[in-house]
């Protein structure tokens, strides 16, 4: 009986930890890939009590909470709710994960160490569940900006352009949006959201914000730059000119600097998996043949074997009475 209650709660603990974790697997998906999404995820309905109760389970450490939004943003989660749906998420998994494997271990049988073994892995689990959550969503922030930056210079490119043949700058942002839709969908997203920004506010307030979002060297020294020359009143096109040839002058720096320290990195992978076969190679034969000759010697009619020692020096010492004598 009580094996059959373990195993229906272990098949109902597997079963709801599935179903949440494809749940939040589908809703972890809805960023913010092109610019049809993002009036989409502006008309998402706030999340309900039981969300926001929910998201608020587990405490988070001071500056946490800033520094999750920011990777929101960055990986583009540009909801509104964005944070209490990753945390609700992160809380209903953990939670759950050691509701269950507490409730196995407690039915599981106390004279085994079934209950031991079950705690253990229900810790290791939430833990898992809690933490791999924040690393993921901070891989994609860390890819996603990267991509950002590396397509920048390209956008500056196509919005240098546009500014010189007279359109202004809200409205080259539009165009340069549509036109790198294709090949850098992130930059097209980023560059119209900073519109509907300058749009509702201000152009240098987009841009600080847009600064603060990525929190990136290059974009807060673009965001600095473009601010600068409208304040200033000086022409656009040339300062994004020379700010786009020093973004790609950096990247190739930057490149350069990492394949500098690739030789570095492998030389202890190379010396870790190259030099054992090459050892075997050259020592190998000499000992197999070492201990041919070992074997060998020791064997009846040997070098080194013992009868064979004795009769030989039983014979040297035949040889030296011979010798005595015949003087």
């Amino acid at each position: 009986m009580w094996i059959d209650i373990i195993t229906f709660a272990a098949f109902f603990a597997t079963f709801t930890l599935v179903l949440t974790l494809g749940l939040t697997a589908v809703r972890t998906r809805e960023r913010v890939r092109n610019i049809a999404d993002v009036a989409v995820q502006t008309q998402k309905s706030r999340p309900g009590r039981f969300r926001r109760a929910m998201a608020g389970a587990i405490p988070l450490f001071s500056g946490e909470i800033d520094t999750l939004e920011q990777d929101l943003r960055r990986a583009g989660f540009y909801s509104s709710s964005a944070l209490i749906e990753f945390l609700f998420a992160r809380n209903v998994v953990t939670l759950g994960t050691l509701f269950f494997g507490g409730t196995a271990a407690v039915v599981a049988d106390p004279t085994t160490s079934l209950p031991q073994i079950i705690l253990n892995t229900t810790l290791i689990a939430g833990a898992l569940c809690y933490l791999l959550p924040r690393l993921i969503l901070r891989w994609q922030a860390n890819q996603r900006l990267g991509r950002i930056e590396q397509g920048l210079p390209d956008a500056l490119d196509i919005i240098r352009m546009c500014l010189t043949g007279g359109l202004p700058l809200r409205d080259s942002l539009e165009r340069v949006a549509r036109d790198v839709e294709f090949f850098h969908p992130d930059i097209a997203v980023e560059l119209e959201v900073v519109r509907r920004h300058a749009e509702a506010d201000s152009m240098q307030k987009a841009l600080k914000e847009f600064a603060r979002r990525m929190n990136a060297q290059d974009v807060n020294a673009l965001s600095s730059l473009v601010s600068q020359t409208e304040r200033t009143g000086t022409h656009v096109a040339s300062a994004v000119t020379e700010f786009a040839d020093s973004m790609r002058r950096q990247y190739r720096q930057r490149a350069e600097e990492r394949a500098g320290k690739t030789s570095i990195k492998m030389l202890f992978p190379v010396l870790l998996c190259l030099a054992p076969p090459v050892f075997i190679l050259l020592v190998g034969p000499p000992l197999l043949q070492l201990r041919n000759f070992i074997r060998d010697a020791h064997q009846p009619g040997g070098v080194l074997d013992a009868e064979s020692i004795t009769a030989q020096q039983e014979n040297l010492s035949g040889v030296r009475i011979n010798r005595g004598q015949s003087r």
